[in-house]
């Protein structure tokens, strides 16, 4: 009898040993899924055109929801705002007529891994709907105004301060073009900001 309840105890000790052996070798979750916001502000610069090598402060917000696809790595999808400035076209000598504009909403996707629990590198996509007005890349430019959908894509690097927020530094290209190919009004803005996310 005291042999089969030594026997039933190490047994049971076994079984209660055995989730705790793969606790410890699990990774530990470090991926974000909620609901988060953020904002950003920085430079941007246009890189064609008229408008080409200038460049004025920008800024944008955004929302969304992440979902944790494996411990380290979330796929969120995103809605937000940019603002990419006024800039002015080369040798305005600030003449406010000649400045572009460039503005409109967002909506894409994003995959963020965390290389530890504080660090992680993010990479984004999705539609931009531009609306702008400038210069068209002629010889003899036009001032146009347009509204079309187009793409941003970027990159960011950050760091979670506390399982709620978070800071980073990102750059994302915006493709704010017109109609009318080489010849349009070309608003392609090269955007770096630092940002900040609160996770909910």
């Amino acid at each position: 009898m005291k042999k089969t309840l030594f026997a039933v105890a190490l047994a049971a000790v076994g079984f209660a040993a055995v989730p705790a052996a793969f606790a410890q070798s699990a990774p530990t979750q470090t991926a974000q899924q909620g609901w988060y916001v953020g904002a950003e502000a920085g430079y941007g610069e246009i890189n064609k055109g008229p408008y080409n090598s200038n460049g004025n402060a920008i800024g944008g917000i955004k929302g969304g929801y992440r979902f944790a696809i494996n411990p380290e790595t979330s796929f969120g999808v995103e809605a937000g705002y940019e603002y990419l400035g006024r800039i002015d076209a080369r040798g305005a000598s600030g003449d406010s007529s000649l400045r572009s504009k460039l503005y409109g909403p967002t909506l894409g996707v994003n995959l963020r891994y965390n290389f530890t629990p504080n660090w992680y590198g993010e990479v984004r996509t999705g539609a931009f709907y531009a609306q702008g007005q400038g210069l068209t890349n002629t010889g003899n430019p036009s001032y146009e105004r347009f509204e079309r959908t187009r793409y941003y894509a970027g990159v960011g690097v950050g760091y979670n301060i506390t399982q709620n927020w978070s800071v980073g530094v990102n750059y994302n290209y915006y493709d704010g073009t017109s109609r009318g190919g080489e010849r349009g009004v070309q608003l392609q803005t090269n955007a770096v900001t630092v940002a900040g996310e609160y996770r909910f």
